[in-house]
């Protein structure tokens, strides 16, 4: 049986645009505006949930309901993606936990990313209020929390 050079073309183009697709689909240069939204909400609440250098049940509880509640993530269809992008920093961050140059780059380099969200002055107000709502969510406004929410509104106003 002979190859037919135009059905491995055509299906080597298939695969080229599909792995295309997926790696702008995770590039933050080439987010829309609302994925860069959902990005920065994702990465400010785990900067809030460990801004007391540790995950609180209640406040992943917390952010993981509110990624499934938040309109903007549902119409994306991205919660599953935000839910495990949440999932990803807060392993991150535990890990830098240990070695204070470690948090200290690792909370720059995600405050440097939700600093991309300043040019869409619609969003840092939804942002401010949602992690308000997690640092309340163990009735405990630690100062580390108070540290966290000052960078993390500098970083987006």
């Amino acid at each position: 049986m002979p190859l037919d050079w135009n059905k491995i073309k055509q299906k080597a183009s298939d695969y080229y645009t599909e792995a295309s697709r997926k790696v702008r689909q995770y590039t933050p240069e080439s987010f829309s505006k609302e994925k860069k939204f959902v990005n920065s909400l994702v990465i400010s609440m785990a900067l809030m949930t460990m801004a007391d250098k540790k995950a609180e049940t209640q406040e992943v509880i917390v952010s993981i309901d509110l990624i499934n509640e938040i309109d903007e993530i549902k119409e994306l269809q991205m919660t599953q993606e935000a839910i495990e992008l949440y999932e990803m920093h807060i392993e991150t961050l535990t890990k830098a936990v240990e070695s204070p140059v470690k948090w200290t780059i690792e909370v720059g380099k995600l405050l440097s990313e939700i600093s991309k969200i300043k040019s869409y002055p619609e969003y840092p107000p939804m942002i401010e209020n949602l992690i308000e709502y997690i640092a309340n969510a163990d009735n405990n406004l630690d100062p580390l929390e108070v540290e966290m929410r000052t960078k993390i509104l500098g970083a987006i106003k």
